[in-house]
């Protein structure tokens, strides 16, 4: 496990959440293959993987409230992959609603394609919401391009730490719509077309303004401009699990 030097800077008001930005005193810095073990440890010992979801998700939504205050009438566009990102972003869409936010959420692929139950149960969950707009996205559409133009922010939940090989279509085309838009960009975990543990890009990546990453830091992300602000934020593993 490495270390890195960081500064730790705590911002919160009263009774809102807080959050950890790093600057420069030692934190941890683990891979993704270690951040897998101790969520299957975590999970085993009865810290549910949809309890994790549950928290990374929200902890998404907590920092869209306390950075924009009001959210009423807000374009949020949510692009979401098939495996655990797009499940915590799922979760992130379900918060926002909360605060009348005008949420859209772009599944890039089918329902068959969700690779986890934890994902699965959180799309069922939003499936059922008519304050949120589902759009399935198989290949780039004129609508997705324009609601990703329109946005005043945009949730990146495409790949988080479980990218693999070369970035295809539809991904492609819509990280470059992504990276041309206006709006605001928050990277779930890690921004879509980085390596969460070399920190080299797969031929393109999201460039966000802030990348909530969830328990420890990721290996690959420390000085990578493409993360924008980095965040870590608890999701509710305790030391324990890492004993």
């Amino acid at each position: 496990m490495l270390l890195y030097n960081y500064i730790v800077t705590e911002t919160s008001t009263s009774a809102k959440p807080i959050f950890l930005t790093f600057d420069i005193v030692y934190m941890k810095v683990i891979t993704a293959d270690r951040m897998r073990e101790i969520e299957e440890k975590a999970h085993s010992m009865g810290i549910l993987r949809i309890f994790m979801m549950e928290n990374a998700g929200n902890s998404v939504a907590n920092y869209i409230f306390n950075k924009f205050k009001k959210l009423s009438g807000k374009k949020i566009v949510i692009i979401a992959g098939t495996g655990n990102n797009g499940g915590d972003a799922f979760v992130t869409a379900r918060h926002l609603v909360y605060y009348d936010a005008i949420v859209t959420v772009f599944l890039l692929g089918s329902l068959t394609d969700l690779k986890t139950e934890e994902a699965k149960i959180n799309w069922n969950i939003i499936e059922g919401m008519n304050s949120i707009n589902i759009i399935l996205a198989k290949e780039v559409s004129k609508e997705l391009i324009r609601m990703i133009k329109d946005a005043n922010i945009i949730i990146d939940g495409i790949f988080g730490i479980g990218i693999r090989g070369e970035i295809n279509e539809p991904h492609s085309s819509i990280i470059d719509a992504i990276n041309k838009s206006r709006a605001y960009k928050i990277a779930v975990d890690v921004p879509s077309g980085l390596d969460p543990d070399s920190g080299q890009i797969h031929d393109k990546c999201v460039k966000a303004n802030v990348t909530i990453t969830f328990h420890r830091m990721k290996k690959g992300l420390p000085k990578k401009s493409v993360c924008g602000k980095i965040m870590v934020v608890p999701i509710g593993i305790p030391p324990d699990v890492e004993r």
